[in-house]
């Protein structure tokens, strides 16, 4: 957790918190993904307040290329220790925003995923890690911070779910203001539901990803 999530950014940046406007944006809205997958690139909050691009799997800056195995996830009790994650916890932080995220049940032949949206409705924002590779053909990456599930709607599907951060901790984290222990876990997500199977397929794309089982035809 988390593998998989979708986000829908819709009206104008104007219109989402935390965000300064800049003609240096990268992001123009609307901006839709049913089926957010690892390497994938996509909407995150810098540490400057500003919406980028951002590959979804960190590269340290010190890698020489890209790991096999993208770092799409780090553990937040321990993300200021090792070695691939210590340097942005420290000085590059970043939020991730989501309309929610999936999470699969089951056998490895028979699984079914669900769908977990955000208790409020409005949209998830997800601590996160980033790293800036410089050169020639800079790349931004970033990894988003999980925690245990305990005492949330989750737990029943996983035992890991991002950490996400309210308005009053959102700010602070991206300056690096307050650490991990600090940010309350809470349960922000609503009941999970079936979704259609197609989603096991990272290139199905489509809003039936988030319709409950017995809605999609």
């Amino acid at each position: 957790m988390c593998g998989r999530y979708a986000l829908v950014l819709s009206g104008k940046i104007a219109d989402l918190p935390f965000v300064e406007i800049s003609d240096q944006l990268e992001l123009e809205l609307p901006w839709e993904c049913y089926n957010v997958a690892p390497t994938m690139k996509v909407p995150i909050l810098d540490s400057d307040n500003r919406l980028k691009f951002s590959t979804w799997g960190l590269i340290p800056h010190w890698a020489k290329e890209p790991p096999k195995r993208p770092l799409i996830n780090a553990r937040v009790e321990t993300a200021s220790e090792k070695p691939s994650f210590r340097d942005a916890y420290r000085s590059h932080r970043c939020a991730v925003p989501s309309s929610g995220f999936f999470e699969w049940t089951g056998s490895s032949k028979e699984r079914m995923p669900h769908f977990i949206p955000p208790a409020g409705g409005d949209l998830l924002w997800f601590a996160g890690l980033a790293c800036l590779r410089k050169g020639p053909h800079p790349i931004l990456s970033h990894t988003v911070l999980t925690r245990s599930s305990e005492e949330t709607r989750v737990a029943r599907l996983h035992d890991r779910c991002p950490v996400t951060l309210s308005q009053d901790s959102l700010e602070p984290w991206l300056q690096g203001e307050v650490g991990w222990e600090e940010l309350k876990g809470g349960d922000p997500f609503a009941e999970p539901f079936r979704v259609t199977g197609r989603v096991n397929k990272a290139d199905h794309d489509s809003p039936e990803n988030l319709q409950p089982l017995e809605e999609v035809l």
